[in-house]
């Protein structure tokens, strides 16, 4: 009973106290004592703080990072997107520049008419020089008919199939071409190379060429029409022992990055050998 009386007036005299020092602390009484308390304490109080704010800003910051880099995702996704976008209009707007060549083209020369055809194929093996087109015989497109780029000419038509054609270009070995000089009216022909250049011979002596100037289909012989340009004069061959000047020609056109081409299709090629039953039956009755 003595112990059980003792814990009664000890639990009375520490609730007494408590009630004395918070009413002491309300009224302001007990701040001295609480500063001097608690100031051996502020270190570890201010040390937790921190250890506390790093933990939060580092959270932030990885938070931030987390969300940037998806910003940069989305961004370059939409970068790569406006990139296909402009090749797509580059590529429009060089088709757009060629067909509107063509198409000037086509305007001059109203006695002729022009089939739009893509390059799907060309040779690879160094010695043919040709090129494969996606028009064929449905299109209207027949052997001996002229192909042209927004350049100048390109070759002729070789082979045919149902939906595509073959055609020789004017740079191939076997090509031969009535050609003259836009300037001085010199007239030629331009063979091929088996290097890949042309050369333009059986000129005259006396005619005055010179480097630049352009030559142009001539329209003899029915193979091609008049007046579609070929190159420019490259050099100058001449040697008086012999009967004719030569000169290498320059192509106009670039046979190496050949996209879009056109077939004439309204030019129907001439064949000399029609006639030469009539020029030997002329010979023949010539005394």
């Amino acid at each position: 009973m003595r112990r059980l009386g003792n814990r009664t007036v000890t639990l009375a005299a520490l609730l007494a106290a408590s009630l004395t020092v918070l009413v002491l602390s309300r009224g302001g009484a007990t701040r001295p004592l609480e500063t001097v308390a608690f100031a051996p304490l502020q270190p570890i109080q201010r040390l937790v703080n921190n250890v506390s704010t790093g933990f939060i800003t580092r959270s932030e910051q990885r938070q931030e990072i987390e969300e940037l880099k998806a910003r940069v995702r989305e961004l370059e996704q939409t970068v790569a997107a406006y990139q296909v976008d402009l090749v797509r209009l580059r590529e429009i707007e060089r088709d757009y520049d060629r067909l509107s060549e063509l198409l000037d083209y086509s305007t001059q020369a109203q006695d002729q008419q022009l089939l739009v055809a893509d390059v799907i194929g060309r040779d690879t093996s160094g010695f043919l020089r040709f090129i494969v087109i996606n028009r064929g015989a449905r299109d209207g497109v027949r052997v001996g008919q002229p192909v042209i780029s927004d350049r100048g000419l390109v070759g002729r038509v070789g082979d045919v199939t149902a939906t595509a054609a073959w055609v020789r270009l004017a740079i191939d070995q076997d090509s031969a071409i009535n050609a003259r000089m836009q300037n001085t009216r010199t007239e030629g022909t331009v063979v091929g190379q088996l290097a890949g250049g042309m050369r333009m011979q059986f000129i005259p002596q006396e005619a005055v060429i010179e480097e630049g100037d352009l030559v142009l289909t001539s329209g003899l012989g029915g193979n091609f029409p008049a007046d579609i340009v070929i190159g420019q004069v490259a050099s100058v061959r001449a040697q008086e022992a012999e009967l004719f000047q030569e000169a290498e020609i320059r192509p106009t056109v670039d046979f190496d990055r050949l996209e879009l081409v056109s077939v004439i299709t309204a030019f129907e090629p001439v064949d000399p050998t029609l006639f030469e039953e009539t020029i030997e039956e002329e010979l023949e009755q010539t005394p």
